[in-house]
């Protein structure tokens, strides 16, 4: 009985193989021949053995070698040979692990937020892996703790602030780096100043809901007489102010007067009579909330005596 000569079928293998860091590589070969048949695999003339990054198997006469996430390290000439008593044959496969230089994909945007509410700022970011996340605000750098929490998910990175406060306004940026590895000609691998990219920064308003100050005076007058009620407050601008009397809104006109002067505003009821007496109330609104306080207004009646 002759003896059968290994020989190879290639399967998944070319002869060059580009990967991206973190990827998996499955390097395939299928042989025939004469058993007792031999495989190994080697890298740059040394054999691998099959561990937790690097396993091969051999199984229905194909030869796997498997590594689950693909490395810098990685990179290099791959060689398959299998041999029995009569002779051996091998092959070739070269594998290049790419670094994918880290980039943002959904970035920061401007915010306005409000005054002791959660905020979140976030962006999503792609790249070979790892990839370490630098906060700042207005140029120091930012570490989680009780007043930020830092946090990455996939590919996600966001800061959390859990109480919004007036001293949290200001310019935040976000920095990604990611270490780069080139091989010099003679073969040894240098490490490269690290390629980072830093994101336009998003500034953060906070806005203050109004508040009062100073409330309107209940008032008791007399017949066409002129009443002047007064508020002040406080808060972030635009304001609107609306006065009211017994929910119906009161406009400027031969009646009455509303007035704004900075933070204070005035209603001036003209040649108020009795049937003006009643609930008024004084509304002011911003983009971060609205407040209402009310005031009584009585208009006594004349008594005739004969």
């Amino acid at each position: 009985m002759c003896a059968l000569l290994p020989s190879l079928c290639k399967v998944h293998l070319c002869s060059l193989i580009k990967v991206t860091v973190g990827d998996p590589v499955s390097l395939d070969c299928k042989v025939t021949g004469s058993p007792e048949l031999k495989v190994k695999w080697m890298k740059d003339g040394k054999e691998l053995q099959s561990i937790r990054q690097h396993k091969t198997s051999f199984e229905n006469n194909i030869s796997c070698l498997k590594i689950t996430s693909a490395q810098r390290e990685d990179e290099g000439e791959y060689v398959f040979q299998v041999e029995n008593h009569i002779r051996s044959c091998s092959c070739k496969v070269k594998v290049i692990v790419l670094v994918i230089p880290p980039s943002f994909t959904k970035p920061l945007v401007d915010m306005q937020e409000i005054l002791g509410s959660f905020v979140q700022i976030c962006c999503k970011i792609s790249g070979s892996l790892p990839i370490s996340v630098e906060w700042q605000k207005d140029g120091t750098k930012i570490s989680s703790g009780v007043k930020h929490k830092l946090l990455q998910q996939d590919n996600a990175v966001s800061i959390e602030i859990e109480q919004l406060e007036i001293s949290d306004a200001g310019a935040y940026s976000c920095k990604l780096t990611n270490p780069i590895l080139l091989t010099n000609v003679v073969g040894h691998v240098i490490p490269n100043p690290k390629v980072s990219i830093s994101l336009t920064r998003s500034i953060l308003f906070s806005s203050e809901p109004p508040s009062f100050m100073t409330l309107p005076e209940s008032q008791a007058a007399l017949p066409n007489a002129t009443v002047r009620f007064k508020s002040s407050f406080k808060g972030t601008p635009p304001f609107t102010v609306k006065w009211f009397k017994d929910d119906t809104e009161l406009m400027t006109g031969p009646t009455c007067f509303t007035g704004l002067e900075g933070q204070s505003c005035f209603l001036e009821l003209f040649s108020v009579g009795v049937t003006q007496t009643g609930v008024y109330s004084c509304q002011v609104s911003n983009d971060a909330g609205s407040v209402r306080c009310s005031t009584d207004l009585t208009v006594k009646g004349w008594i005739l005596i004969f």
